[in-house]
């Protein structure tokens, strides 16, 4: 058995001043994502849906082609602003994607069945995608209501160029998720870790808090959920141009409410992410170094068409 997985590519990149999505990190002008669905094809995954905006829809069709290859089912679902419930209209001036949540929910309108889902921009390791795929692949029909997430320690996952957003976790008994919450602008002054919550409210970390970076399985039930809570965000937010349709938020809410378990793995991998344009050189630098080693080959278009 194998599921599809979904790249949440649709941002607008502006901290980091490019494309951060196609940004060529590696010696063949490979982005961060393609490594990503390299570690998820030797994994077991073998079908990838990438979610981006129209504007950017040819570029990365192309970009594809030229560095994955044919070998996997590839398919393409475009974020739009007006891909909204009935009754419903995005603001004139909004410019800004409605969010990760929102994306999901563009991707799983062309999916059946429990699906996967990363961030383009973070590089999570081959360890992380395999222990998702197995995850995923001992599930049983009455796991229908269970989210799967691979989760990391926060000092892991800070940038040393400036602030960045996390889902902040607290685990329950058997690492079931109790609580996330979306904390912003996070970062390490004086060996101090801090933040703001959406609300604006003060956060203090330790660092050794397990964060989310959207490496997540879900199944059809978790789905219909994110959609009448996208109804409920918009009557309270849709005229709001910042406002985002969170994962984070979305599956707390469920939590909450109890219709929704997320069992919480942890991740060996070392992590590597681009979200400020200072922190190209140095990700480029760990790239490098993972080809010389051998983590990844020179040519992932030709390792992936031997694959099995």
């Amino acid at each position: 058995m194998s599921f599809p997985l979904v790249v949440l590519a649709a941002g607008l990149s502006t901290r980091y001043g490019r494309l951060k999505q196609l940004d060529a990190l590696g010696p063949s002008d490979e982005a961060i994502m393609d490594f990503n669905v390299y570690d998820a094809a030797n994994a077991g995954f073998r079908s990838v849906t990438y979610v981006v905006r129209r504007e950017i829809l040819e570029d990365v069709r192309q970009h594809v082609n030229d560095t994955i290859g044919d070998k996997l089912e590839i398919n393409f679902v475009c974020q739009e602003l007006d891909k909204l419930p009935s009754g419903f209209r995005a603001p004139p001036d909004r410019i800004k994607p409605w969010g990760t949540a929102h994306a999901v929910l563009c991707a799983a309108s062309q999916i059946e069945g429990p699906f996967a889902v990363c961030n383009a921009d973070d590089l999570y390791g081959p360890g992380a995608f395999r222990l998702l795929f197995e995850e995923m692949s001992g599930r049983t029909p009455e796991d229908e209501g269970e989210a799967t997430l691979v989760g990391y320690s926060l000092d892991k996952t800070l940038s040393g160029a400036g602030g960045v957003a996390r889902g902040v976790c607290v685990l329950g008994p058997n690492d079931m998720l109790e609580r996330i919450t979306e904390v912003q602008n996070i970062q390490c002054h004086d060996h101090l870790i801090t933040g703001s919550t959406i609300d604006g409210r003060p956060v203090e970390m330790s660092g050794d808090e397990i964060v989310s970076m959207n490496l997540w399985g879900f199944t059809p039930s978790i789905i219909q959920s994110l959609h009448r809570q996208f109804r409920h965000f918009l009557e309270y937010w849709g005229s709001d141009t910042q406002a985002e349709y969170f994962l984070s938020t979305s599956l707390n809410a469920q939590i909450e409410l109890g219709t929704t378990g997320v069992r919480v793995l942890r991740a060996a991998d070392t992590w590597l992410g681009i979200t400020h344009a200072a922190d190209r050189s140095g990700s480029q630098a760990i790239l490098a170094e993972r080809l010389a080693a051998g983590v990844y080959p020179a040519d992932l278009a030709d390792a992936l068409a031997r694959l099995g």
